[in-house]
């Protein structure tokens, strides 16, 4: 079996990956790509689990190589999960992958990642709430500290058994009659993943149109025939962002509530109240210039 760690960068996932293999990991590069692709097995379910970390990304589109390998390993058929990481104190940004990976047929647990920041900084984290909201496992983790990376394996071992159909933020959109239509078409194609590939077709993706032209072309005459009225134009991946964020903002409420009398201010918050001040900002930016120069050549 094989276990799919995706997630964004500085997320978590390969002290995550670490965590969950230790000493058996192995590290290399991907066919014809000069991205680390790294390779370890987890012992503790009832057969050992091959988990590769893919790459930090932001999105599923060919933007990057490292994009690109992502979405090409995880449309091969090879993962019988993905683990989506995500960092719990930025889940509206981190939520946007998770959109892209629901829209495949693969199943999906999502790792609420760094929940002690989140409780630290006077937070709570709902994962019940949320998984409700995705339709997929959600479990709260902190792969620091190794809480509860045995029960995010155990939920992607039994997601494993379970087939899942991939779902589109566009399901409750009054862009609903032309993603039917288009995916109607792929499934008669018999095209796997078919909402994943009917979004990619819709947004104009190079690597889809590659793959299937025929199909592109037909989703561009749709596109022609029955696209609403919108503030976007024909730029259908500008009303994909901006249906991601408006299905993310809707979902996230209750998943995360904040503790009373205000949010408690971290670390990194009370040093950007400092260094970005309207007045003192650019005089501090230009001291640590002036004092990197220095260094540098004197």
């Amino acid at each position: 079996m094989k276990f799919a760690l995706a997630g964004n960068p500085n997320c978590g996932k390969t002290t995550l990956f670490n965590a969950l293999t230790g000493s058996t990991a192995h590290v290399g590069n991907w066919p014809g790509v000069t991205v680390d692709r790294r390779t370890g097995l987890y012992k503790k379910l009832p057969e050992r689990v091959e988990i590769v970390d893919l790459p930090g990304i932001y999105s599923l589109s060919p933007y990057s190589p490292e994009e690109t390998v992502s979405r090409d390993f995880l449309l091969s058929g090879e993962p019988d999960v993905i683990v989506n990481i995500v960092d719990a104190t930025n889940l509206e940004r981190n939520l946007y992958l998770t959109t892209q990976l629901l829209e495949t047929d693969i199943p999906v647990v999502v790792a609420l990642n760094m929940a002690d920041a989140v409780e630290r900084e006077g937070g709570r984290l709902h994962p019940e709430k949320l998984a409700e909201a995705l339709g997929v496992p959600v479990v709260a983790i902190s792969a620091l500290k190794n809480k509860n990376l045995d029960a995010v394996m155990k939920a992607a071992w039994e997601a494993a058994s379970r087939p899942r159909a991939g779902t589109c933020v566009l399901e409750d959109t009054p862009y609903r009659p032309l993603y039917e239509r288009a995916l109607r078409l792929y499934r008669e194609a018999g095209k796997d993943n078919p909402v994943f590939r009917t979004v990619k077709a819709l947004e104009g993706d190079e690597l889809e149109q590659k793959a299937s032209p025929e199909l592109f072309e037909r989703v561009a005459g749709l596109k022609k025939e029955g696209m609403p009225a919108n503030d976007f134009g024909d730029d259908f991946e500008g009303i994909m962002a901006d249906q991601r964020y408006t299905y993310i903002s809707a979902r996230l409420s209750g998943a995360v509530t904040k503790k009373e009398g205000g949010e408690k201010l971290s670390g990194s918050d009370r040093a950007d109240r400092v260094l970005t001040h309207r007045i003192w900002g650019i005089p501090i930016f230009l001291v640590i210039m002036f004092a990197v120069f220095h260094c540098t050549f004197s």
